[in-house]
């Protein structure tokens, strides 16, 4: 049964189906109503700060930093198509290599960070100040920011709405909103999983690397940005993917969508804009 204190975050709506159950109390429900996927409860908030220390980024800045370098440099040239140059909040910037190329590049750059670890040493390698905690808490001024980057965080927060309520608000009228996330529909990827594994791709975990809270669809994440005020302007596979065999299963899965439109790839890219 549903506890009548639950709403979805999305649709405020209270009819859920549960499916996933990990070790108590936690769960995973799909909204009845929207199909919005998360988890409940969400683990505490300070076990969730902590989660995110010096271990969560050792790869990040030792064996994957050329790769992730990389990967970064594609994102910004990426970018740079369509704007050059301006004020850029990167959302959940861990430890700014992002940043840093951009400020390299003439942007104007500004950061936020749940970790503290992270928020520490992005400070100290951009010589920049990067805020420590939750974007509404930053005090941004209103309509500051010409970009504002979200990779691979929304899925990690606990209020996907009040985040992109408070992007809308700093963004300029004419600004640029990027969000990368997981796909929940990455049905190629749980096939794959479940043959090499040997068993099903489990959404959640709080032992997990990766502690996701929200698991978003294309459809969810453009009904997040149209409640929120954004037009989704376009919506295509992510390839900011470190792993080898991982990047393997993600080509595969991009040919339904390049073939027919088939949204099954492993991670969604969403450009959007005020409306």
């Amino acid at each position: 049964m549903t506890p009548p204190e639950i709403t979805c975050n999305l649709c405020q709506k209270n009819r859920f189906t549960t499916i996933e159950n990990d070790e108590e109390p936690y769960k995973v429900l799909r909204c009845r109503n929207c199909s919005l996927v998360f988890v409940y409860p969400f683990p505490d908030y300070t076990d969730l700060k902590e989660h995110y220390n010096h271990g969560y980024y050792k790869a990040w800045v030792n064996e994957q930093k050329k790769k992730r370098i990389k990967m970064w440099d594609n994102r910004l040239k990426k970018l740079q198509k369509i704007r050059q140059g301006g004020r850029l909040l990167d959302v959940g910037c861990g430890e700014g290599t992002f940043l840093k190329l951009a400020k390299r590049n003439g942007w104007h750059i500004s950061g936020t960070e749940l970790s503290a670890y992270a928020a520490k040493y992005a400070t100290d390698v951009l010589g920049a100040d990067i805020f420590c905690g939750e974007i509404e808490d930053a005090g941004y001024p209103e309509n500051f920011f010409d970009i504002v980057t979200m990779w691979h965080v929304l899925e990690h927060v606990r209020d996907p709405n009040q985040y992109l309520n408070e992007i809308r608000r700093v963004l300029r009228p004419n600004g640029l909103l990027i969000i990368a996330i997981p796909n929940v529909n990455n049905l190629i990827m749980q096939i794959a999983y479940r043959i090499f594994k040997g068993r099903k791709m489990k959404l959640f975990s709080k032992d997990e690397k990766e502690v996701h809270l929200y698991h978003f669809s294309p459809d969810t994440i453009k009904a997040y940005l149209d409640k929120s005020g954004f037009e989704c302007l376009r919506l295509s596979p992510d390839f900011g993917i470190m792993e080898a065999s991982k990047k393997l299963v993600n080509l595969i899965s991009v040919i339904p969508y390049y073939l027919g439109g088939i949204k099954i790839f492993n991670a969604i890219e969403v450009y959007a804009a005020p409306k």
